[in-house]
């Protein structure tokens, strides 16, 4: 056969996005084990287990978050603000709200495994965000789709 058939080479549109998602992810992780070796040794394992529970809940609610807008503006093109929106502040809720549990509980106790806490999640905010930037930048998306005859 000559001709190859279009269902091979045309790539799923969530492709792209779970790729990015899961680089940027792994980042964020990466950029959490520092933080987190760095908070054991200055602070010890309560330090440590509050910086790896901060960079954890960042990269699930963000991860989740964008793999759901990523799903719905595939589907749905035109709802893709309205579902950005509404993700946006239902991270940012979720983040507060857990946030502040873990805060006024007994969970970490100390007030330097509070600061790493907190530490933790505005680090792992800043490069998830610097990270999904520039992948999304680098990532080679077509705007639309070819016709079945290729370029035209």
């Amino acid at each position: 056969m000559t001709t190859e058939s279009s269902a091979i080479t045309r790539r799923s549109s969530l492709v792209p996005g779970v790729r990015v998602v899961a680089r940027a992810a792994a980042l964020t992780a990466l950029a959490g084990v520092v933080l987190v070796v760095v908070a054991a040794v200055v602070h010890g394992g309560e330090a440590a287990a509050a910086a790896a529970v901060g960079a954890g809940l960042v990269i699930l609610v963000v991860s989740f978050g964008t793999l759901s807008l990523h799903v719905v503006a595939s589907a749905m093109p035109t709802a893709s603000l309205l579902v950005a929106l509404v993700t946006y502040v239902t991270q940012l809720a979720i983040v507060l709200l857990v946030f502040l549990a873990i805060t006024r509980g007994d969970t970490f106790s100390s007030d330097q495994a509070r600061g790493w806490l907190a530490a933790a999640m505005v680090l792992a905010t800043l490069v998830w965000t610097a990270a999904h930037l520039v992948l999304t930048a680098r990532e080679r998306a077509p705007y639309f789709d070819l016709p079945p005859g290729g370029e035209s």
